[in-house]
């Protein structure tokens, strides 16, 4: 019996360093995993120097997004159409805005896995590292303990009809702490209300001395810390998320991973939840405290708010076609605490990006049915695309 192959997936502006690729594979080769080969999914601009470290320790792709004719050959292989292979890996707003939507920019990984007959994905972003903060005092005064990256997503990755493996992360909050007057409304019309008392209350990172004990199934996939069994394929949906254009300007919508759990339970797959809260430097500089008063730090946030807007109108369907759990405050209730919150926003950060997000809202809602039209596409064509894989494997 043949071993199974094994794959890091990274997506990243431009491959210009090999951190933190690098201590993955050293970590993986500390606890004997053999990762057979890295897929760079990448924007910009490659380093040759940094693909020859990395293949010192296994074979390196790596896929420009929005120029990937070996992609679209493998597809053609499978036979699809161009006009198909573009649902997929089409990059139409790359040019003009110089944006790919973060759920294609994950399928360019995902379909080099299977042209290369990879048995077991595993992503990371590049602000990710193994192993976890376990006590944090104040900036000076703090400890990480390395964790076995790989064996951990495998040990539950073998059990029956788990699709996918995930969990969330030790450090600091992806937003800074904040509060100022009606924030609970701004993060009501973002459906993020539910972590107010933590951003307005939290300034310290997550630490966490104890690992794969509360193991969950779950429907929330984080693309930062996410291990896929590919021989389930079959119960294995594409990632996808929004666009919100303007006439000036296009967003991406976050979430192509939170739309991914939902699916693969509708497909009858499993997704655990490992506790294995893997280190996030967010925002680059720990063990700094992140002030929301940096101008870095504003924009996140304000990026973050329009990327949730693009998504929730989308989200908020897909539960409900899956019979899942949707928002009990109605779309005008929202939209009212959304005008209050972004303009208090505004004013607190004297940033008037934030008097934007009332029309993000609304033309995210307006570009809904557009947005179901194209998801649905796409899973035909993803389905066909299974079709064809099952068949060349029989």
């Amino acid at each position: 019996m043949s071993s199974k192959k094994m794959a890091f997936g990274i997506i990243t502006r431009n491959i210009d360093s090999t951190i933190p690729i690098r201590d993955f594979l050293e970590n993986a080769s500390k606890f004997e995993h053999q990762i057979d080969h890295i897929i760079i999914a990448y924007n910009d601009e490659k380093d040759d120097e940094v693909i020859a470290e990395l293949e010192k320790y296994c074979s390196v792709t790596a896929i420009k997004r929005g120029d990937a004719p070996i992609l679209y050959s493998y597809l053609a292989e499978l036979g699809l159409s161009k006009e198909e292979a573009d649902r997929i890996l089409a990059t139409p707003f790359k040019k003009k805005f110089d944006l790919v939507s973060y759920g294609t920019s994950r399928n360019y990984v995902l379909i080099a896995a299977l042209m290369l007959k990879i048995d077991f994905l595993f992503f990371f972003d590049t602000d990710i590292f193994p192993k976890i903060l376990t006590q944090f005092h104040d900036e000076t005064e703090y400890k990480f303990q390395e964790i076995d990256f790989v064996g951990s997503h495998l040990k539950f990755l073998k059990k029956e009809k788990v699709v996918l493996t995930t969990s969330d992360y030790t450090g600091y909050y992806i937003i800074p702490k904040m509060n100022f007057p009606y924030l609970m409304e701004l993060l009501r019309g973002v459906q993020k209300e539910d972590r107010f008392y933590y951003i307005s209350s939290v300034d310290t990172p997550v630490v966490r001395n104890s690992y794969l004990e509360n193991i969950f199934e779950t429907k929330k996939a984080l693309g930062g810390n996410l291990g896929i069994n590919l021989d389930h394929f079959g119960l294995l949906p594409p990632f996808f998320s929004t666009i919100l254009q303007t006439k000036e300007n296009c967003y991406l919508g976050r979430g192509e991973d939170t739309l991914f759990g939902p699916e693969i339970y509708h497909k009858g797959g499993k997704c655990i939840d490992i506790d294995l809260l893997i280190f996030h430097n967010c925002f680059g500089d720990f063990p700094e405290k992140p002030a929301i008063e940096k101008q870095k730090n504003i924009d996140r946030f304000f990026y973050a708010c329009v990327g949730w807007i693009a998504r929730n109108p989308f989200l908020n369907w897909l539960k409900k076609e899956y019979g899942l759990e949707t928002e009990t405050i109605n779309y005008q209730k929202r939209l009212d605490a959304l005008k209050v919150g972004s303009s208090a926003a505004a004013k607190y950060f004297h940033d008037e990006r934030f008097l934007f997000l009332p029309e993000a809202y609304i033309t995210a809602y307006k570009s809904l049915n557009s947005e179901i039209e194209r998801f649905q596409k796409l899973m035909k064509v993803w389905e066909k695309m299974r079709k064809q894989i099952k068949k060349g494997d029989n």
